[in-house]
């Protein structure tokens, strides 16, 4: 460390000057021989260390010292001075250029080991860390700085591929240098290297040196080289993973050979079955690992890639091929074999894939041993079964099907020839049920009717499934039948008998129970009917001659016999030939009819009613009572054991008839006795009102089901707990209580008595009661019975239909009806004077017509509003009629009733709005109590109607200008364009030689023409865009509206025709009639005229203003379409 401190201040500039002064010094006091010496190592030492400069300088030095000597000493020798000179010149020249080259040398020397240091630490980098592009990047990056001339103040960057590697210290400086790093003409990065700061005392215009920009371009080439062999080796080790991932996720084995059919590689299904990993197996022959024969035959299988490398094409094994592996195992396998070729077709291997299947074909030699087991069974089972496939194919079909059809296999091969064979009157839905049976994933079956091929109908009980689907992928279906004819038909007997039995038992149950012999009889056919299927069953009394039978019941089907026969009324021979010798005076107690065609006296129309039929005899005390008679659809219906049960059937009800009988002769007079209490109870019990026994106290102490119901309870001893005291606890009005006890009290009844009353969630209901005192005690109190009705929804109906009756729907104002009754009411002299104000709303009919129903209504609704605004509170308002309203004022003096007609006019001018309520109105008054209130109502309409005509002109002038003004508010009718037109009339007028009444027509025609658009929606006529066709038909109705305003009004009824016709056309395309020529009105057409004319000079908000010239043009174009053409050429002729 003292030896380098040293070294430094002999090479610093202060060492220098140091030594100069002491060389000056010493040159003053010893003599020139020896102080030469010292001279000329100072030049030597300066050369060496501050070269050029340094030799420049001690040069100098020296000189000026041994001239400066001289002329101390006296002793200049020009000549020796100047060979001394120039000796020292020279060999200060030859020391500074042999220093500086060695220096040079050294230096360069110096850099090139730095560079290759630096080159060989990037080497050793890149193959440490030769998988790791990061961590090689890192360490080349730290490695660069260490290769330049100054290394602490250099720093490194390197970008490749969006990532950054650089050097702690580094920043962007103003000495750097870059190089672009590209790989396959690609650039993916960059190197930079900066130095920190400027170093100009070496370099003159660069801060680098030109070996470092080569050395810039070593390492760039190092590491371009390193970075695309990386990316080269991770390519491929990526595409040799995904390659070994892909051939191991195979499901199957897969074997590869070179051309000589050694092995390559085996993935790892192909090591599981072979016995070999792929690296053992690598490079034998195939035959060695892959060893297959024949199952079936036990021989040596040839092996499939001899085929392949021999003829270039894909092989595979047959079936039955087993592979034997290493350890002796043996698998059936299925594979194929293809060449591996290049591009240009030479082979340079194959690849066979394979796998086992020997669970699939133990499988396959099941299934077929069971499909020969199964078509064995299925051909000789004991039931019909077919297997069909869903195109129809009948596929199996065994010998008992064929068996019992008696249809041969050929003539049922396909389904649709089994459902035209077998059910020729059902094929639509037995189809329905084939699809059916396909498309679902269950088991579904059902009972048809089948036909054989004799014709014979059979009952099968038919089950399908499916089955799963053939070699040729087609579903099947198993149909398997059970012949159920004989079952059913048992079954069908069985029933029949068991509807008999539960009838008789039933029927019997109603005999013990049933005390009314109509109930008896009637509920008796009823029960027999429904139970036993029977068409129609009747029960008949025999008449006193024995010759006539009574129809007492009869259940709802068709009875022919009723039919047949007045009031219900029988002759005995009318039912069968022979009926009452055989039935009653033979004692012959049933008949039998097997064909209904057999009943005498009746048409076959309608006999044809029933199939066949049983008359019994009833016997009530042993004499002939009635006739019990069975209707059915069926022919021969009745066999021996039904008769049998139906004659016991008749038998009981005969014993219910005579229980009957006889209990109503013994029980008549008790029953006399208990009708009062058993009506009671059952009134009681069961009465659709509440009956209630109470006490004037307030107690309860009886109520009935439906009054505990009736105030929300469902116990009676709950209901009676909770009104303790009815007073306070039922009614809504104790006042009423007490009323009801007072009358009570008085009269002992009371009837309709009406009050409010709480029920048990404090709803109010409306209850009418009807009472009578039962019971009074010795303390003075009594007690009540009495019964009562909820009137709660009858007293709102009536309250609504009250409302309703007497007042107007639209005003709410009372009504013609309500007011009639009114003037009977107060038309007493008590309610003397009596005034009556009569009015009606002028106009209606034309805001109806122009605005329609739905304005006149909104304006009768605002006259009513006037009325009751300026009416009294007790006065009554009525509406009259569709326009009058009628006010009366009892107790109201003529002076009085003009204050309020005053009032009312006065609401009615401060009236706002398009349209105003205009009344007319008239009074009078009743003094004299003999007057008729009806005749003053005829007086003040006759001076309304008065007051009417007299301002009727000055109120439809008033609508009519409220119609133009706002018409002209809401379109393009402004006064200007009205004015215009009744200047062109004018002219237009005077050249067509028009009569002074024409030309006043035409005048107000222009006024008027428009007046119906008043009912057109203002966006309508204001649009800018096309009309659509709905806003077209609004414009289109303007002209009827017009006309229809017009001729409401006298004063312009005659131009109202002209206001109709004014858009029709001349070639009568127009509207709203379709008229043409002159079939149009004169001043229609004139008027048509003029207004387009005006209309297109004028221009309107949906079409621009064209000039004079362009509108006459417009006009002779359109002459005879939409103008009169005449007319046309006389218009040009006025304007000019």
């Amino acid at each position: 460390m003292k030896k380098k401190r040293i070294r430094e201040l002999m090479q610093s500039k202060t060492a220098a000057v140091i030594v100069a002064v002491l060389l000056t010094l010493i040159a003053f006091n010893v003599k020139m021989e020896l102080i030469e010496p010292l001279l000329i190592l100072f030049v030597i030492y300066s050369s060496l260390n501050f070269a050029k400069k340094g030799a420049i300088f001690s040069a100098v030095f020296v000189v000026s010292v041994l001239a400066i000597q001289d002329l101390y000493n006296l002793q200049i020798n020009l000549a020796e001075y100047f060979v001394e000179v120039l000796v020292i010149i020279i060999a200060a020249a030859y020391i500074v250029k042999s220093t500086s080259r060695n220096r040079e040398l050294n230096f360069n020397l110096k850099e090139r080991v730095k560079e290759l240091a630096g080159l060989y630490r990037i080497s050793e980098a890149a193959e440490k860390y030769n998988l790791d592009r990061d961590q090689l990047l890192s360490k080349v990056v730290e490695e660069i700085p260490a290769s330049y001339q100054y290394p602490e103040d250099c720093a490194a960057r390197i970008s490749y591929r969006g990532k950054i590697y650089q050097t702690t210290n580094f920043r962007e400086t103003d000495w750097m240098q870059q190089q672009e790093i590209t790989i396959d003409d690609q650039t993916v990065g960059k190197i930079e290297v900066s130095y920190l700061s400027e170093h100009p005392e070496e370099y003159s215009g660069t801060v680098f040196l030109k070996e470092e920009f080569e050395l810039l371009n070593s390492i760039n080439s190092k590491i371009n080289n390193v970075l695309r062999n990386l990316e080269q080796e991770k390519e491929i080790n990526e595409q040799r993973q995904f390659l070994s991932i892909t051939l191991n996720s195979i499901g199957d084995g897969l074997l590869v050979t070179d051309r000589q059919g050694r092995i390559k590689r085996l993935n790892k299904v192909a090591e599981n079955l072979t016995g070999w990993t792929s690296a053992e197996a690598e490079g034998r022959e195939i035959t060695e690992i892959f060893n297959i024969f024949n199952s079936q035959t036990g021989k040596e299988v040839k092996n499939p890639v001899e085929k392949v490398l021999k003829n270039g094409k894909i092989v595979g094994l047959a079936n039955h091929t087993k592979l034997i592996a290493r350890d002796g195992k043996e698998y059936h396998i299925a594979d194929s074999a293809a060449p591996i070729k290049r591009e240009d077709g030479i082979i340079d291997g194959t690849v066979m894939v394979f796998r086992d299947v020997s669970k699939n074909y133990q499988m396959r030699e099941k299934i077929k041993q069971r499909e020969r087991m199964f078509s064995s069974a299925l051909n000789e089972a004991p039931i019909p079964i077919m297997v069909h496939a869903e195109d129809g194919e009948v596929v199996i079909i065994n010998n008992t099907w064929i068996e019992i059809t008696g249809y041969q296999r050929e003539e049922i091969n396909t389904i649709s020839k089994w459902v035209d064979k077998a059910y020729p009157n059902n094929q639509e839905k037995i189809k329905k049920e084939i699809n059916k049976s396909f498309a679902a994933d269950k088991s579904i079956g059902g009972e048809f009717e089948v036909w054989t091929s004799e014709g014979e109908k059979r009952i099968w009980d038919f089950k399908t499934a499916p089955l799963s689907r053939d070699e040729k992928g087609r579903k099947l279906v198993i149909s398997t039948a059970v012949d159920i004819t004989r079952r059913k038909k048992a079954e069908k007997e069985l029933q029949k008998l068991n509807e008999i039995y539960r009838t008789l038992s039933m029927v019997n149950q109603l005999i013990v129970r049933e005390r009314s012999l109509d109930c008896l009889l009637e509920e008796a056919a009823q029960i027999t009917s429904d139970y036993g299927r029977y068409k129609n069953i009747w029960i008949g009394k025999i008449g006193p001659a024995q010759d006539e039978l009574q129809i007492l019941t009869s259940t709802e089907n068709n009875c022919p016999f009723i039919e047949a026969g007045e009031d219900y009324s029988l002759k005995l021979e009318d039912l069968a030939r022979d009926f009452k010798d055989k039935m009653i005076m033979d004692g012959q107690n049933k008949l039998i009819q097997s064909s209904c065609q057999e009943i005498s006296g009746l048409d076959l129309s309608i006999s044809e009613h029933c199939g066949s039929r049983a008359f019994f005899l009833l016997e009530v005390m042993e004499e002939p009572w009635g006739v019990f008679s069975f209707c059915s659809a069926e022919a021969d219906h009745f066999d021996e054991t039904e008769v049998k049960l139906l004659d016991e059937l008749t038998g009981d009800i005969s014993l219910g008839i005579e229980k009957i009988i006889n209990e109503k002769m013994r029980l008549e007079s008790e029953k006399r006795l208990k009708e009062s209490e058993e009506n009671y109870r059952r009134l009681f019990e069961n009465s659709p009102v509440g009956i209630f026994k109470t006490t004037s106290t307030g107690q309860v102490k009886m109520i009935n089901p439906h009054m505990a119901q009736l105030l929300g309870f469902d116990s009676i001893s709950e209901t009676i707990t909770y009104y303790n005291d009815l007073k306070n606890t039922l009614y809504v009005n104790s006042e009423r209580r007490d009323q009801f006890l007072n009358q009570l009290k008085s009269e002992g009844i009371v009837s309709n008595f009406v009050y409010q009353a709480y029920d048990r969630y404090q709803n109010i209901l409306w209850l009418e009661m009807n009472a009578r005192v039962s019971e009074e005690n010795d303390d003075g109190s009594f007690e009540i019975d009495g019964f009562c009705r909820d009137i709660t929804e009858r007293r709102q109906s009536e309250e609504k239909i009250r409302y309703l009756g007497f007042h107007d729907k639209l005003t709410g104002l009372y009504n013609r009806a309500f007011l009639e009754e009114e003037i009977k009411r107060v038309d007493t002299a008590r309610q003397l004077p009596i005034s009556i104000i009569m009015g009606d709303l002028n106009n209606l009919k034309l805001i109806n017509d122009t605005y329609g129903h739905q304005s006149g209504d909104q304006l009768i609704q605002e006259a009513a509003e006037i009325f009751k605004e300026s009416c009294r509170d007790e006065d009554i308002i009525a509406r009259w009629g569709g326009d009058e309203f009628v006010v009366l004022l009892p107790q109201t003096t003529a002076v009085e009733s003009e204050k309020i007609i005053k009032r009312i006019n006065s609401s009615l001018e401060k009236e706002e709005g398009e349209l105003q309520v205009s009344i007319s109105l008239g009074t009078a008054v009743k003094n004299d109590p003999e007057d008729e209130l009806m005749i003053v109502l005829s007086r003040a309409e006759d001076r309304m109607y008065k007051n009417k005509i007299a301002s009727r002109k000055s109120a439809r002038s008033s609508v009519l200008s409220a119609f133009l003004t706002s018409l002209k508010e809401k379109s393009s009718e402004t006064e200007e364009h009205v004015h215009r037109m009744s200047s062109l009339a004018k002219n237009f007028a005077r050249v067509l030689g028009l009569s002074n009444s024409e030309q006043d027509r035409l005048y107000l025609l222009t006024q008027m023409h428009d007046i119906g658009k008043i009912a057109v929606p203002e966006e309508v006529l204001n649009k800018t865009d096309k009309l659509n066709a709905e806003e077209w038909e609004i414009i289109k109705k303007h002209t009827e509206t017009g006309f229809r305003i017009t001729s409401n009004i006298e004063d312009f009824a005659h131009i109202s025709s002209e206001i109709l016709h004014h858009h029709e056309r001349w070639d009568g395309t127009g509207y709203p009639e379709g008229l043409s020529g002159r079939d149009i009105p004169l001043l229609s057409r004139v008027l048509t005229i003029v207004d387009s004319y005006d209309v297109m000079i004028s221009g309107r908000p949906y079409k621009e203003a064209i000039t004079e010239a362009e509108a006459l043009a417009e006009l002779q174009s359109c002459a005879g379409s939409q103008f009169d053409p005449e007319l046309v050429e006389k218009f040009i002729e006025s304007l000019n």
